[in-house]
């Protein structure tokens, strides 16, 4: 498969992934406002924080940040709007292998995003708008899954939408569990359940949280189910196995017999994670080794763009030296965070 459409098919998913679940975050910390009274730094700065941003103002209040991260394509590029832009710009670039279908409702999802009715169902039904992103977003997961052909291009497709969702899980939980951790005279209350509850319904946890989990001590049990648990979705280690099967079958190699820095990185982590235990993570600091899956993971992303797209890494200095170092325009990657 030529690099460039691989680039773009890995990157169509993550941006997809990322408009999603900048829509769940923004849903769930605006409905916790109807029921506590939290304070911004605690409630909407995290939000940033999880998508990156580090540096707009201190007085920035939940109106402005959730205007910011839907709508503002200049300065923010993990915002949903910068999202399903570049998405659609990369699904536009691959349309022969992408099917029909799956083009017509990208697009149609990209012009929705930019029509006056966008703008006034945010306006009038927040939580209605932040549920049509999601289900938008989930109806071209399933498009995709039903009418591209499983073959290269689907497994880069996987890659980088389940290397994304695990990026992003992981910093759920790390902002939210660092910076909203209640202080002792608060745990067992209900602001700190509510807390718990946000986290979970950020990841689409709650339900198959509750009915494994409903009587264990949530401080241990959610990171750990949002970590650990090998069925769920949505979990680490879920990502981190079809990411896993995803780059095996890109190399044809046999999984477990990794033959390049991709498949290195990967069965690095997930062995990591499959002899480790969330006491282990709690003793050490919970916040420390979610700031290391957080940066394996960004380094898998660097592995993937070096063994994958920039065909500067095979190129001898000639080569590299005719082609004019030149990167390649039709792609739109932000970052591989």
């Amino acid at each position: 498969m030529i690099s460039r459409v691989a680039e773009h098919c890995f990157w169509m998913s993550r941006y997809l992934e990322r408009a999603e679940n900048a829509a769940r975050l923004l849903e769930v910390n605006q409905t916790l406002l109807l029921d506590f009274a939290v304070p911004v730094e605690q409630q909407w700065r995290p939000v940033l924080i999880i998508s990156g941003i580090h540096d707009r103002p201190e007085d920035m209040d939940g109106e402005a940040v959730q205007n910011f991260m839907t709508w503002e394509v200049d300065d923010n590029p993990s915002s949903i709007a910068s999202s399903i832009a570049a998405a659609r710009e990369n699904a536009r670039n691959i349309r022969e292998v992408i099917s029909a279908e799956s083009w017509e409702r990208m697009n149609f999802y990209y012009l929705w995003m930019e029509s006056p009715g966008a703008r006034a169902l945010y306006h009038t039904d927040r939580t209605g708008f932040y549920n049509r992103i999601r289900r938008i977003n989930q109806l071209i997961a399933g498009i995709n899954e039903g009418t591209m052909s499983h073959g290269e291009a689907w497994d880069f497709y996987r890659l980088g939408h389940y290397l994304e969702r695990a990026s992003q899980i992981a910093r759920i939980l790390d902002v939210k569990y660092h910076i909203l951790l209640p202080t002792l005279e608060h745990v067992g209350t209900p602001v700190d359940n509510a807390h718990w509850v946000a986290i979970l319904t950020s990841c689409s946890g709650y339900e198959p949280y509750t009915k494994e989990r409903f009587d264990s001590d949530p401080g241990v049990a959610v990171p750990d189910f949002l970590i650990f648990d090998s069925l769920f979705p949505r979990s680490v280690r879920f990502c981190l196995n079809r990411c896993r099967a995803a780059a095996y079958a890109i190399s044809g190699r046999q999984p477990g017999r990794p033959g390049n820095a991709v498949e290195h990185a990967l069965e690095d982590l997930s062995s990591w994670l499959n002899l480790t235990k969330i006491d282990d993570f709690i003793q050490a600091g919970l916040h420390e080794a979610l700031t290391s899956i957080i940066d394996r993971i960004h380094g898998i992303g660097d592995a993937i763009h070096r063994t994958y797209f920039d065909q500067r890494s095979n190129m001898i200095p000639e080569e590299w030296a005719a082609a004019g170092a030149a990167a390649d325009p039709g792609a739109v990657p932000q970052s591989t965070a």
